[in-house]
């Protein structure tokens, strides 16, 4: 059997994550979230008997080693993939250098973001080490984003979500750190963008309907961001298709990728 575990597995991309990794039923597929009576969409791929929920906070020492306990009794002490998925976006979306804003919140908002998906990073990693360590494939895959990637933000000049994209940055700074510190025990750290994903539903699965406005923005934003893809056709992916190339690039890739940022691709075509 091959283990994976999947952090924020509730919904969304990490949810997908589970659902095609249990379709092979050689796989023991971990999915840990927050609040597993609350993660309705996860209850109806749980009766399948190679999936497995595990509470735990990314965020949190203590119950992160819990976590860890709880997939030790699971796999018998290993575990091969860990994908961690979980983290989002804190805050409004403005840039740094607006004169309007309150100081204090954009603080607030860095400091928040930085803890959810970089903080978070090293707390999940380092408790599942020991894990790792004694699994097969010796994976970690830190789910990112082109947003923290500075060539990608000098090309197209994209200002938005400024906290979300620093701490993403800082992510994918601590996928080479973890690269360059486990080289010699043959893991293989990787920083993974999904792309542009269209997870526009509520927390109920409701789907959004964006305003007039609001359209208008994005698409003044998607020509922003094709300035680093010209070929681009202006569409986000489906939940399904990111994934699915993503485990394309997860089966893939090798110590020689290892620290990378790469693209659902397997590149860095970023869309």
């Amino acid at each position: 059997m091959t283990s994976y575990l999947v952090t924020g597995a509730s919904r969304g991309i990490g949810l997908e994550f589970i659902r095609q990794l249990s379709e092979d039923s050689k796989n023991t597929v971990i999915a840990l979230v927050r609040n597993a009576a609350k993660s309705v969409y996860l209850q109806e791929i749980t009766h399948l008997p190679n999936v497995h929920v595990v509470e735990g906070d990314v965020t949190s020492i203590e119950t992160m080693k819990k976590a860890a306990e709880s997939v030790t009794a699971i796999t018998g002490g290993t575990l091969d993939y860990i994908i961690e998925n979980a983290g989002g976006d804190i805050g409004t979306d403005t840039s740094l250098a607006n004169p309007n804003r309150d100081p204090s919140t954009l603080v607030e908002e860095l400091k928040g973001n930085f803890e959810l998906n970089a903080v978070s990073a090293v707390i999940t990693t380092n408790a599942f080490l020991p894990l790792l360590r004694k699994g097969k494939a010796k994976k970690i895959i830190l789910i990112s984003s082109a947003i923290g990637d500075l060539e990608f933000t000098r090309i197209t000049g994209f200002v938005g979500i400024p906290a979300y994209g620093v701490s993403k940055a800082a992510l994918n700074y601590i996928a080479q750190k973890y690269a360059a510190e486990l080289a010699a025990e043959d893991f293989v750290v990787l920083a993974l963008s999904p792309g542009l994903v269209d997870t526009s539903s509520t927390k109920e699965g409701e789907q959004t309907q964006p305003s007039e406005e609001d359209i208008k923005k994005m698409q003044a934003i998607f020509e922003q961001w094709a300035k680093s893809q010209p070929d681009w056709d202006r569409k986000p992916l489906t939940v399904q298709d990111s994934v699915t190339k993503q485990l394309k690039v997860i089966s893939s890739v090798g110590p020689k990728d290892s620290g990378k940022l790469l693209s659902q691709n397997g590149n860095t075509a970023w869309l």
